[in-house]
């Protein structure tokens, strides 16, 4: 009774955040570590190259979300394309903090799909071992056709990787190989899902670092209606 009770206000929960940014146009909101948050205002900026820029304010904060285009779909944070970037700033009269989705050096969070297939493998759902890139202890399940890598899954993410790093997987002729695409301090996501008369809508998340290696992390965050700057 209790986790059908939990269950039912969860979705009660989710179902007011819903309405609640419907009815607040235009709206960006998050959880910032873990915390609500929400925007005083957010805009839309398109570049020549057809790039987009979202930002959003508070007093003392802003975010500024960068996809290489403004079409919809998803593009990815922490990876050695800054087209797409996020960065967070609070500036107040007593402290300034600058965090962005850097090449970082760290655990290794999201991989690519596989580069090279290679040959002689066989499926290991423990997870094999990798070399290559700048870290260590990388470990990937592997799963297999006729002795190629078709598919792998994190096991576990080591340290000291930074994206971009080229993996061979360990086994076989060891000759498959994948790609590190951001790290654990650094990574997210914005995903347009509309963009209607001038106003865009979508969600984003992202952990962003400063220079020191703090991070801050934005989860479950939704924009809706931005519209595009004037100016």
């Amino acid at each position: 009774m209790k986790k059908i009770v939990s269950l039912l206000a969860l979705v009660v929960a989710f179902s007011s955040c819903q309405e609640d940014i419907q009815t607040n146009t235009p709206a960006f909101q998050a959880n910032f570590n873990n915390a609500p948050w929400r925007a005083d205002y957010a805009t839309v900026s398109i570049g020549e190259s057809g790039a987009m820029t979202l930002t959003a304010y508070t007093e003392y904060e802003t975010i500024v979300l960068k996809s290489s285009s403004a079409d919809l779909g998803t593009y990815i944070f922490g990876t050695d394309n800054t087209a797409n970037f996020a960065s967070y700033y609070f500036d107040s009269p007593e402290l300034s903090k600058s965090y962005d989705s850097r090449v970082y050096s760290g655990p290794a969070f999201k991989l690519s799909a596989i580069q090279n297939v290679g040959t002689g493998y066989t499926d290991n759902a423990a997870g094999a071992q990798t070399t290559g890139g700048s870290g260590s202890g990388l470990r990937v399940a592997t799963r297999t056709t006729n002795g190629a890598v078709t598919s792998i899954t994190l096991v576990s993410r080591g340290n000291g990787y930074r994206a971009g790093d080229l993996i061979t997987i360990v086994g076989g002729n060891n000759n498959a190989k994948f790609k590190v695409v951001n790290v654990q301090q650094s990574n997210g996501e914005i995903t347009i899902t509309e963009a209607l008369e001038g106003k865009y809508t979508g969600k984003f998340k992202f952990n962003v670092v400063d220079e020191l290696g703090e991070v801050v992390t934005f989860s479950e965050g939704w924009f809706y209606k931005v519209p595009l700057s004037t100016f």
